[in-house]
């Protein structure tokens, strides 16, 4: 994306786009977006985790990435609140993106961001109904941690957008198509696949007709559920096979869960890196994500980017935009699991125009690009102060 006309100097906006944990190949393809745009910008990796869990080569980053992450046998919360601090009196940004009101380090730099008059962004996901709510706690997100600090909300989609509004932030200052992929590269690299199906089934020991899920195979992802509704659809005469591409916690015990199935009808395919998965897709009848709290849901734009129909629970927070009941595929009860065997023979009984629904798909994901995600930051960022007085001296 290039910077419009109208709009002149603004590439040279200094933004400071923090994000936590590690970074992925999803990140990854944002930032390059973002640093292209913005030659002044700067990502802000704060990590908690182990440092040897880096999944993304800082290369592609051209020196305007900084990580801060603990130290073994320090308190981070000093030590990285600190680092934060020490960074933003450096750099100067005229806009700060945040990841997040519950982190020290990012409180402490939206307050001086706020001291410096320089504009505030809440990147947020959580939407009601992802988890729990309570009264107070939700009062206190809102008036200690929301209201004094942000500005403005850059959110997924509509249920992000309902929530954050309910924590205090006027729907006029929020903005949508934060959750993004390359949707052009799962889409090449699926038809690449295609070409030549054979050899990839036999390479990945894949059958010829499955559902796919995608997920960390953790109590939230509802696998188990899963289980137990194709083992209803196989009993009533389903032929397509499972295939469940992920590692967790729930490996062993999922495995031993759907022994009595035998290997031919449900494939564990244990984890797989990012240029791995667009040949599961490819091959795939359908995408299934089950999971009983999802802020979002990036396997379904990778699956509708890969031309795939599409099962999605009712409480994934990517449902309102991304699935279209009868255009691309349906929604469910997560906790049904009847419900969804039934959806799981509707998909695999000859009736529907599955390359129908798929086509559906890529013309819906086409909307959540990478040039989707960068229009939609630099609106919000335009408008939420982009003309303000230069930062404060410290």
């Amino acid at each position: 994306m290039e910077i419009p006309a109208d709009r002149p100097g603004l590439h040279q906006l200094r933004v400071a786009f923090f994000t936590p944990g590690n970074l992925g190949p999803h990140h990854t393809a944002r930032f390059q977006r973002l640093l292209t745009a913005y030659p002044h910008a700067r990502v802000v990796n704060v990590r908690w985790e182990d440092p040897r869990q880096w999944d993304a080569d800082p290369a592609v980053f051209q020196g305007r990435l900084t990580v801060i992450e603990g130290i073994p046998g320090q308190d981070f919360a000093r030590t990285g609140t600190a680092a934060v601090l020490s960074f933003l009196q450096h750099y100067r940004p005229e806009v700060v993106v945040l990841a997040g009101y519950n982190d020290v380090t990012q409180i402490a730099a939206a307050r001086w961001a706020k001291k410096h008059r320089v504009a505030r962004i809440l990147q947020s996901d959580s939407w009601y109904g992802d988890r729990p709510r309570y009264r107070l706690k939700e009062c206190i997100k809102r008036y200690v941690y929301i209201q004094p600090h942000f500005e403005a909300g850059f959110v997924p989609g509509e249920r992000a957008c309902r929530y954050l509004q309910s924590l205090g932030v006027p729907p006029q200052a929020i903005w949508r198509g934060s959750y993004v992929v390359d949707n052009d590269y799962f889409s090449q690299q699926a038809a690449q696949v295609r070409r030549d199906p054979l050899a990839t089934r036999r390479r990945l020991a894949l059958p010829s007709d499955y559902f796919l899920t995608v997920a960390r195979l953790s109590p939230e992802k509802n696998i188990a559920r899963l289980l137990e509704a194709f083992r209803r659809y196989r009993e009533r005469g389903g032929t397509w096979a499972l295939v469940v591409v992920g590692d967790g916690p729930l490996a062993g015990p999922l495995r031993a869960l759907a022994q009595p199935q035998g290997r031919s009808q449900v494939i564990f395919a244990g984890w797989r890196h990012y240029d791995e998965l667009p040949a599961y897709y490819a091959l795939a009848g359908c995408l299934v994500l089950p999971s009983i709290s999802e802020p979002w849901g990036l396997v379904v734009n990778e699956a509708m980017a890969c031309g795939l129909p599409v099962l999605v629970s009712r409480q994934c927070g990517c449902l309102p935009e991304l699935c279209r009941p009868g255009v691309n595929g349906w929604d469910f009860d997560p906790r049904d699991a009847d419900g969804l065997s039934h959806l799981l023979s509707r998909i695999a009984d000859g009736s529907l125009d599955l390359k129908a629904l798929g086509a559906a798909s890529r013309r819906l994901i086409s909307g959540f690009s990478l040039d989707s995600w960068l229009d939609s930051l630099t609106d919000c960022m335009v408008a939420t102060g982009r003309r303000r007085p230069p930062p404060e001296a410290p």
